[in-house]
């Protein structure tokens, strides 16, 4: 009995009849005498199988005698028959075919050439050996294939085809190639399944398919990795247990709408020379983008981030890649994902995103705008170090915080904005943007910090500030650095225990020219109110004037509120309040002072104004006019050597009248001619008449001395009234200066 082992030649035993007929004849021929004995002994004929075509068309058998060959040696055969190594096969047709032997020997087609195979509906149950294999068409549609599949180096000249079908072992074409479509919609992979650089020449369709590796503990179920995608790439809606496809290309367009990972997806070091689709892609294990090139536009719009149960690792990275088209992450939820030094080329969009866990972005580039309209951040967002090339927007952000306690919840530390910064309504718990520039205008209008923030900018453009128009800001520290200094507007804000601080001590004394008090709120934080108290210098040096900002050249900026006499005053009734508040009264004395004189203001814009009623603009001129008289004569109380010196003084006001006004003005101390004031008896009378103005002003009544005319009597009237008025503005102004 002749015996076959792994494709090597037949040779006849020493006792073999027949070895003489064979002498001289081909080693084909001697090897087909041999099959022809094993068939009579065992009743399988392989050598039918091991012909050439030409031999197959001498003899006269055709492509169906070849297919009835195959089976009868997949069901009948043993090792040696099945090992069909470097044969060169038509056409096998095993549609609905059951394939299945008498042992579990695989079919060996290792170096084989078929002109295609197709077994739609088929079920095979036996290994299948196709290392280095060269198949035309492979079809294999709806059917169940229970073993091992092994393509690794086969070329597939035509298409490959797999519609529903069902492997239930190991499938792997390491380094095929696949020349043809290929078409494994709707089918399960139940084990393992590697194409580790395979090349596919013609489109990939994988919709719906399932890549499954239950039993595989090494967390690589399906490898695509250094595969080669030349033409479309198809994975809508597939579903994945661990896989790699590191260092894959895709040439054209790839879709992975709607695929899942249940297990880790690696993506590392992958190109999309093409449109790359994830949206509402579901990852449910660990996952990496990292140093992929993204050569188009990228969508993961909806795509959800979930991670696996490792704590130290990240759930998603993208780190290092590079995306030269335009990012879309709408709607995308991450858990824990770093974003470390990627570059977006195009434009980049995090609308209503969610981040569940640690957001991390430092030393991203963004070249092109960059939007993260109404993102969530439940934990740490760090965004240290980044680059901002044009505009970013984090409108309506929310950046809430995590339970790292010695990290800040939003870090922009290092960061660089080179076009405007839109943070308008964001939510913040705590902001670190120490060692940040600006190029343009930076909006935190509306937004707020509900713990605190640490601010130390650089101004790049001469024209860019600050703009926290309506924030709120509980507490913190805005740090102005040695040079390039910017400006903060603050109008209608909410102002806590914020301390405002300088690089020097000279420079300083100028730091409140660099934030502008419009209307803004000092007490609404309990227990946070801001102190003036540290800014007495500057506002000693500067009459206490808070309200003026210091504009560039040139600079027409488009603030909330214009600065009129009215807002002026409210803006120092807040800031007066607020220093009552802490308990410093010599502040908050005097920024009422600065409030009543633009309290006058405002009444005077009324008297001027000819579409206001006349008794509205009389009662403005009284109220103006009051004013007025308390900032002259003690300064609103806050001036008691001044209004110490009126009350003294304030009789020599009436001294001239009553000298030289004539008889409505005479007294019992006479008068005198203006020309003879200086001489000895003018100076008596003079010296007289102001002994009667100080004895009227404080009523004492000697009674030598008298009023003779008629306007000598309402004045003489008139100063003790005055003295009482003025003796109870000493007295206020005293208790005020007190109480400081």
């Amino acid at each position: 009995m002749t015996d076959r082992r792994h494709g090597g030649a037949d040779e006849p035993s020493s006792g073999d009849a027949g070895a003489d007929e064979v002498d001289g004849a081909s080693a084909g021929a001697a090897a087909e005498v041999m099959r022809a004995d094993r068939a009579a002994t065992d009743g399988v004929d392989a050598s039918v199988l091991h012909l050439s075509p030409e031999e197959r068309a001498e003899r006269g058998i055709d492509d169906d005698e070849v297919t009835e060959a195959f089976l009868e040696v997949a069901r009948r055969g043993d090792a040696a028959d099945k090992d069909l190594r470097g044969v060169t096969l038509p056409a096998l047709d095993l549609d609905r075919q059951t394939v299945e032997g008498t042992d579990r020997h695989p079919i060996d087609l290792r170096d084989a050439t078929i002109e295609s195979l197709s077994a739609t509906f088929a079920t095979i149950r036996l290994p299948v050996h196709l290392e280095g294999a060269t198949v035309g068409d492979l079809t294999l549609d709806e059917s169940h294939v229970e073993e091992a599949l092994l393509g690794d180096g086969a070329t597939v000249t035509g298409d490959f085809e797999a519609f529903e079908a069902h492997f239930a072992g190991d499938v792997e074409f390491e380094g095929a190639t696949f020349e043809g479509r290929v078409d494994v919609d709707e089918a399960t992979f139940a084990n393992d399944v590697s194409f580790d650089g395979a090349t596919f020449a013609g489109e990939v369709e994988a919709r719906a398919a399932e890549f499954y590796g239950d039993s595989n503990l090494l967390d690589d179920n399906t490898s695509f990795t250094g595969a080669a995608f030349e033409a479309g790439a198809d994975f809508r809606q597939a579903s994945f247990g661990f896989t790699h496809f590191e260092r894959a290309t895709f040439a054209t367009e790839s879709d992975f709408q709607e695929a899942a990972f249940d297990g880790d997806a690696e993506f590392d070091e992958v190109v999309f020379e093409g449109f790359a689709d994830f949206d509402e892609g579901r990852f449910d294990g660990d996952t990496g983008f990292a140093d992929v090139e993204f050569r188009a536009d990228a969508d993961f719009r909806g795509a959800t981030f979930s991670g696996g149960e490792r704590a130290l690792d990240e759930d998603a990275t993208f780190a290092r890649s590079t995306f030269a088209g335009e990012a879309d992450f709408q709607h995308a939820r991450f858990r824990y994902v770093t974003f470390e030094a990627v570059t977006f080329s195009g434009q980049v969009h995090f609308e209503e995103a969610t981040f569940t866990a640690d957001a991390d972005f430092p030393s991203v580039h963004f070249e092109a705008e960059a939007d993260f309209d109404e993102s969530r951040f439940n934990e740490d967002a760090d965004f240290s170090a980044a680059e901002f090339a044009d505009r970013c927007v984090f409108r309506g952000a929310e950046f809430t915080g995590g339970a790292n306690f010695l990290e800040d919840d939003l870090s922009f530390e290092g960061a660089h904005f080179g076009d405007d910064a839109d943070f308008h309504n964001a939510e913040i718990t705590s902001a670190n943007f120490e060692g940040t520039s600006f190029g343009g205008e930076i909006d935190f209008s509306g937004a707020v910090f509900s713990d605190r923030i640490d601010f130390e900018a650089t101004q790049v453009a001469d024209d860019a500030f600050v703009d926290f128009t309506r924030a709120k800001i509980k507490s913190g520290r805005i740090a102005q650095p040695a040079e390039k200094w910017v400006r903060y507007d603050l109008t209608l804000a909410s102002l806590g225990d914020v301390e405002l601080v300088a690089a020097t001590d000279e420079d300083h004394r100028r730091l409140l020219d660099f934030f502008r008090f419009c209307r803004t709120e000092f007490t609404e934080f309990d227990g946070h109110e801001f102190d003036f108290s540290g800014h007495r210098q500057y506002l000693d040096r500067n009459a206490w004037a808070i309200h003026e900002f210091h504009e560039p050249p040139g600079a027409d900026p488009d603030y909330a509120l214009e600065m009129t006499p009215e807002v002026i005053e409210t803006t120092y009734l807040k800031a007066k309040q607020s220093a009552a508040a802490v308990g410093d009264m010599k502040v908050a004395g005097e920024f009422r002072v600065k409030r009543q004189q633009f309290s006058r203001k405002e009444n005077l814009s009324v008297v001027r104004d000819s579409s206001a009623p006349l008794w509205t603009r009389v009662k403005n001129l009284g109220r103006a006019t009051e004013n007025y008289f308390l900032g002259v004569t003690c300064g609103h109380g806050m001036r008691p050597i001044r209004i110490g010196f009126s009350f003294l003084l304030a009789p020599l006001l009436y001294v001239p009248l009553y000298a030289f006004g004539g008889s409505p003005f005479r007294t019992a101390a006479g008068q005198v001619a203006p020309s003879e004031a200086l001489t000895p008896e003018g100076l008596a009378t003079l010296f007289d008449v102001a002994r009667f103005s100080y004895v009227s002003y404080t009523t004492i009544g000697y009674g030598f001395l008298g009023p003779e005319g008629r306007a000598a009597e309402v004045f003489a009237a008139s100063e003790a009234y005055l003295s009482v008025v003025l003796s109870a503005l000493l007295v206020y102004a005293l208790v005020k200066r007190s109480e400081m």
